[in-house]
């Protein structure tokens, strides 16, 4: 391995250590215990999840929301993991538990950066859907966890507050470039070092934590798994529609739209199309 690379890994590590974030909340390590065994028990998932009310009442928002197109809305937790089933649940508790670990952040532009993120993961699991590109669940997680290094960095470094709320960036700007400039480090290899130590998926840590190379370079991806590119490919995609639904810019898009169009195999028409869908949702999130 590159030692530079060594040398970033090592610093990932150790940020994510002296900020003290837990390495895996305990009810999902009792979550994953559960759903990995030979026959889980959907009443004690059920108890685990609406034991804790913010977290149960956020399942059901997001369960019920327009993204996943449910005919039968869920009335209670029990009734989410039924109509979502037990993998895509957990995939979904595991991204909103991370919103958790962070909710005595309150640096100016989180709840934005939340709401971004949230935004995104939805429309990245539909996207799935549309696609057969990939697990939905998976992809949520994904979108959740995708820039999960930033508000870790926010909260290491203040000044990192220009890079967080963009001022510091320009269109093209490699914000890597930037930040291993900065601080020897960067938010996908402390993003990918959280997603380990919550036990999340090698692909999904794979694809966060170069999920900015296909703009500069695809040649780490040339040899990666098709599920890790596909999570990459579906983030870029899920942020241009988010962007686009609220009048915003997505400069990476012009970078790597082309090549996350192909590799999903969507058509400008039928992306234009999937774009319709959202701005009709985007309001109801």
């Amino acid at each position: 391995m590159n030692t530079d690379n060594d040398v970033l890994d090592r610093n990932a590590d150790r940020i994510v250590k002296e900020i003290g974030i837990p390495p895996c909340p305990a009810i999902l390590t009792k979550l994953l215990r559960e759903t990995r065994a030979d026959e889980p028990d959907f009443r004690r998932v059920g108890r685990l999840v609406g034991g804790d009310v913010a977290l149960a009442s956020a399942v059901l928002k997001v369960t019920n929301s327009s993204f996943y197109g449910l005919r039968t809305k869920a009335a209670s937790v029990q009734q989410a993991l039924t109509l979502l089933g037990l993998n895509t649940a957990t995939q979904l508790v595991t991204g909103l538990l991370l919103r958790q670990a962070f909710s005595g952040a309150a640096a100016p532009g989180m709840e934005r950066y939340w709401k971004t993120s949230m935004a995104t993961s939805l429309i990245s699991a539909l996207l799935c859907g549309e696609t057969a590109r990939g697990d939905g669940g998976v992809a949520c997680t994904y979108g959740l966890f995708r820039d999960c290094g930033m508000p870790v960095m926010l909260q290491k470094f203040p000044i990192y507050a220009d890079i967080f709320d963009g001022s510091a960036l320009t269109p093209g700007e490699p914000v890597l470039e930037i930040e291993n400039e900065r601080y020897m480090i960067n938010h996908a290899r402390v993003g990918a070092q959280l997603a380990r130590s919550w036990h999340l998926p090698e692909s999904l840590c794979f694809a966060i934590l170069h999920h900015h190379d296909v703009l500069y370079s695809d040649e780490v991806l040339a040899h990666a798994e098709a599920g890790a590119v596909a999570l990459i490919a579906i983030g870029l995609a899920a942020e241009q529609l988010y962007c686009s639904a609220i009048g915003a810019a997505h400069h990476e898009w012009a970078l790597a739209g082309e090549w996350a169009l192909f590799e999903l195999g969507l058509t400008q028409e039928r992306f234009a199309g999937i774009s319709r869908r959202v701005n009709a949702s985007i309001n109801h999130l």
